[in-house]
């Protein structure tokens, strides 16, 4: 029998903002891409370029098709400055179910964080090595929410470790994974995506904290009890709708890990964040952290 033929493609590029490729990402796959990728990905300490070469992956799209995604991203301005979008291009697929693993290597976060792949776990001194197993969920660490969120979380289990942790939006798990890995046993960790969960599920147990940490898709809203550290790295709009729910759960004198957001989105997030005080803002690649502590 003869071998099946090989599926193909449509092939868009877009070049975008890097500080807006992940929204202009998702906004695609919501209109119909199969999926996305950045061309030549950079390493993750490698300078970042100011706009990237965002391919979108398609069954097929029609010229109509492709000047409506044109008009919705330039509409949003996700579009670089005089950017051209080329004809779609006809790809065979060349075995991405194994290929792109190869861009997914070990890579340092901070000052004791090493994130690592499950097919090639390392060990480095004097760090914690957090494995993850990519999937749909959000936040291999990559991505510069994620990382400014894990050096936050660093800092403050350096300076106070907090008996009790809620990890809200914890997409792949990392963030509450990397909290277990310094020795905290009490962690909440919440996702209203089941696809989420069950990621995060597997990656706790790849860490062997499986038992340290309690996933729900129970909403923030219906939460009662306090958390000396919370950590939220969700987009601004959401952050903003759960600051009254997201205040009222942290206890006194802790402490409110707040990522997912640009750096201009930041003044409004503090206005609804008060009465916290900001005791730590960092920006990374357009992307903002922010730390705030509640007065006991």
């Amino acid at each position: 029998m003869p071998p099946s033929p090989k599926q193909s493609y449509s092939k868009v590029t877009f070049h975008t903002p890097a500080n807006l490729a992940d929204e202009a990402a998702g906004m695609l796959v919501a209109s119909g891409a199969l999926g996305c990728s950045l061309a030549g990905m950079a390493k993750p300490h490698a300078r970042a370029p100011k706009t990237v070469a965002l391919e979108a992956w398609f069954d097929r799209i029609t010229p109509r098709e492709l000047s409506r995604l044109q008009i919705m991203l330039a509409g949003a301005g996700m579009l670089a400055p005089d950017s051209r979008i080329e004809a779609p291009r006809r790809i065979v697929d060349p075995g991405w179910s194994t290929m792109w693993m190869k861009r997914f290597g070990p890579f340092r976060v901070g000052r004791r964080f090493l994130i690592a792949p499950p097919w090639h776990r390392e060990s480095q001194p004097s760090r914690v090595t957090i494995v993850i197993e990519p999937a749909q969920a959000f936040g291999t660490g990559h991505h510069p929410t994620t990382a400014g969120a894990l050096r936050a979380l660093e800092n403050i289990a350096a300076s106070r470790k907090p008996n009790s942790v809620l990890d809200a939006g914890t997409g792949s798990g990392v963030l509450a994974i990397a909290m277990a890995l310094t020795g905290i046993r009490d962690i909440v960790a919440i996702d209203i995506d089941p696809i989420a969960i069950e990621n995060a599920v597997v990656n706790a147990r790849l860490n062997n904290v499986e038992k340290s940490i309690r996933f729900s898709s129970i909403p923030v809203t219906s939460i009662r009890r306090r958390f000396d550290l919370i950590v939220a790295n969700i987009l601004s709009h959401t952050l903003i709708e759960l600051a009254p729910h997201l205040k009222r759960i942290l206890a006194p004198n802790g402490r409110l890990v707040l990522g997912g957001f640009l750096a201009d989105e930041t003044g409004a997030l503090l206005t609804h964040y008060r009465p916290l005080r900001c005791v730590s803002r960092k920006t990374h690649r357009g992307w903002t952290t922010l730390v705030m502590a509640k007065p006991q």
